[in-house]
């Protein structure tokens, strides 16, 4: 229900979340794909299976996938609740608001790559811990850092969930970017061509992503507090 709620949500409001796409998104992508190319381009590869630049490029995915969640979890919560510019409060909340969410997306980055790095399970279950506190953050207008314990409660409660919808759902973008690849390089070996179809993919998928956890943030929440 959640989905389908997400997939509706998007379709009716697609005009003003490809606004926040092009304005947000779009640049913080050809940033990501700029830093990441010129990590790769200077950083020597040992011949070992991961190399710096792989924790590098992680880290920065993981940073910009924190940062950027920002805007569409405003646009989606005004809406839902019937505010006046929904789209111009959410622009404005992570022009003037975001500093703190860029730090918290740095941090918190950074610590989930590490523990990727060592064990994998210690990096994706902090991922999970504190995967619903820019939404509450957002939603509350209230300290990014105020909101992690509220984000370990719903993690404790459901648990489960989260785990399911970041595994599910990174195995979805997993495997369809490897096939869309696959559909590219029989036609071009082009690097451009990649980049952009995977920035394309993203730009689809992310919004969607963002929608159905602010969605199912604010369910999580409503039945925690009836429990309360």
């Amino acid at each position: 229900m959640k989905l389908r709620s997400a997939f509706s949500f998007v379709g009716t409001n697609f005009e003003k979340l490809l606004l926040i796409i092009v304005v947000v998104q779009l640049p913080l992508l050809l940033f990501h794909s700029f830093v990441t190319n010129m990590i790769y381009a200077v950083t020597p590869n040992a011949g070992t299976v991961y190399s710096v630049a792989d924790f590098y490029y992680a880290f920065f995915t993981l940073f910009l996938f924190l940062y950027a969640q920002v805007p569409f979890i405003k646009y989606t919560y005004n809406e839902l609740e019937g505010r006046e510019r929904p789209l111009r409060d959410a622009l404005l909340t992570f022009v003037v608001k975001g500093f703190p969410f860029f730090l918290f997306a740095g941090l918190f980055g950074l610590l989930a790559v590490i523990g990727f790095s060592l064990f994998v399970i210690p990096g994706f279950v902090l991922l999970a811990v504190i995967f619903t506190a820019p939404v509450i953050a957002v939603i509350d207008e209230k300290s990014i850092w105020k909101s992690l314990k509220e984000s370990t409660l719903l993690f404790k409660k459901n648990f489960m969930k989260i785990l399911l919808l970041i595994f599910i759902w990174g195995c979805i973008e997993l495997f369809l970017g490897i096939a869309l690849n696959q559909v590219v390089l029989n036609v071009t070996r082009s690097y451009a061509a990649i980049i952009s179809v995977q920035m394309l993919m993203n730009m689809l998928f992310y919004p969607v992503f963002v929608v159905l956890l602010t969605i199912s943030t604010i369910h999580w929440r409503s039945d925690f507090n009836k429990l309360m």
